[in-house]
């Protein structure tokens, strides 16, 4: 009798226990349905968080500074690219280490962030463009807004600020707002950015190199 009863009873708590475990794996199977991680945020918001931090880091890497190393790397390929080994020889030019270093640096810069063909168009147009002036200044980035459009998911909006500090201290503060598209999760297909040209910080920096 009491053996017919502890069987009973263990066969009820086995019966609750499995449709306990059915209950939890419904519900697992349901968040994974609709793009729940682990860490408690969707696939969707996980890929805007990639794609917004590729774009800030950029912004940050290029509008900090100046880089020292990269003008250091390109004033020592500068300096090979004239002289007699290489001055009637373009090719091995390109083979070069000065060169080759100043590439691999760049490489390592930015190119994880971009696209394949990304990277080669912001390298060849845009990356390190407010590094290499002669006198002492300083670039700082702040404010830097990220928004995603809400028509085309690949695209963000961009506003930022540079505060430019030259050589006598004194500082000038400069809007920037552009866009990026990102066409893979975290990398840049295409990012511009302008913050007017007569008025804007690279004319202020062409103009106390002038000085």
């Amino acid at each position: 009798m009491y053996y017919f009863k502890d069987n009973e009873h263990a066969s009820m708590k086995k019966t609750v226990g499995l449709v306990f475990f059915i209950f939890a794996s419904l519900l697992i199977a349901g968040c994974s349905a609709n793009g729940t991680s682990e860490g408690g945020g969707t696939e969707a918001e996980e890929s805007v968080d990639k794609n917004e931090q590729a774009i800030r880091t950029v912004i940050e890497k290029e509008f900090n500074g100046p880089d020292e190393k990269y003008n250091e790397l390109w004033d020592a390929m500068g300096e090979a690219q004239v002289s007699e080994k290489y001055v009637d020889d373009y090719d091995a030019f390109l083979e070069s280490r000065e060169y080759q270093d100043l590439m691999s640096y760049m490489e390592e810069t930015y190119a994880s962030y971009f696209t394949e063909n990304g990277y080669e168009t912001f390298k060849n147009t845009s990356a390190f463009m407010y590094s290499g002036f002669d006198h002492d200044y300083n670039l700082t980035t702040s404010a830097i807004e990220i928004v995603q459009n809400e028509n085309e998911a690949t695209l963000y909006d961009i506003t930022f600020q540079v505060a430019y500090t030259d050589e006598d201290g004194e500082s000038s503060q400069f809007n920037f707002e552009g866009e990026a598209i990102t066409p893979e999760e975290g990398k840049i297909g295409k990012i511009e950015y302008l913050d007017g040209y007569e008025d804007g910080l690279r004319q202020a920096l062409v103009n106390n190199e002038e000085k």
